[in-house]
């Protein structure tokens, strides 16, 4: 009796557990698949092996970098795996190499860290130009609007002006669009490993069920008739 129990358990949980799996494993490929269409969309390809030599010489990135490259060099981005080496060792390492050539300290390279430092350069050339003559009883509004014009003029000769506008170009032009397209490829990243998750889960559910549900319908217990007779008999 216990055993055609087990047997009953083992055929309703088996094919629950396959009917799990195959959704896993259904829902896994559709992630891989909308995700590839849309990195494929967007035609993106991965550096050369001369472009990563190239830029390995001019030390924009560096030799992990390098090699996390190579793994897919020359390649169309289809897949989460590049699309996350793309973000983390070729636009990541570009960004971290132009703060460092604007002379940006290392825990600085950041989005918000440059934005202070563009305040520090802003507000030293208010002062700076507080200072002069022409500006004794020039209001804070006026001076503001003199910094904002230094800093937007290319031939200005205030060093604090020359300073903002750079770190102000590499915060907008750099670590912006550079962060915004990381995000975009993480974020594809993280759900193509979504979809490989489900779907080794759900080959485990499906080799788990079809193991379950054989059991149930294969597996032959002790005859009880067989039992009955060698008690009945002495055996």
């Amino acid at each position: 009796m216990a055993t055609q129990v087990y047997k009953t358990l083992s055929k309703i949980v088996g094919v629950v557990l396959l009917l799990v799996g195959v959704v896993a494993l259904i829902g896994g490929n559709f992630a891989h698949g909308y995700v590839s269409d849309q990195l494929a969309d967007q035609s993106i390809t991965m550096a050369t092996n001369e472009s990563i030599d190239s830029q390995l010489a001019a030390g924009r990135i560096s030799e992990d970098d390098a090699a996390a490259l190579r793994k897919y060099a020359g390649q169309e981005m289809t897949t989460g795996p590049q699309a996350e080496v793309f973000a983390n060792h070729y636009i990541h390492a570009h960004m971290a190499a132009a703060a460092k050539a604007a002379g940006v300290p290392e825990d600085q390279a950041n989005y918000s860290a440059i934005g202070g430092l563009v305040t520090k350069y802003t507000n030293a050339l208010k002062e700076e130009l507080k200072a002069l003559p022409e500006n004794a009883n020039a209001t804070d509004a006026q001076i503001a609007a003199q910094a904002a014009a230094e800093i937007a003029n290319p031939d200005t000769t205030y060093e604090n002006a020359q300073q903002a506008a750079k770190l102000q170009t590499l915060r907008m032009d750099t670590f912006l669009d550079g962060n915004t397209l990381r995000g975009m490829l993480l974020n594809a990243y993280g759900w193509w490993l979504v979809g490989t998750i489900a779907q080794a889960a759900g080959w485990a559910l499906i080799v788990v069920g079809v193991a379950l549900t054989a059991f149930g319908f294969i597996f032959k217990g002790k005859s009880t008739t067989a039992g009955a007779e060698s008690s009945a008999t002495g055996v």
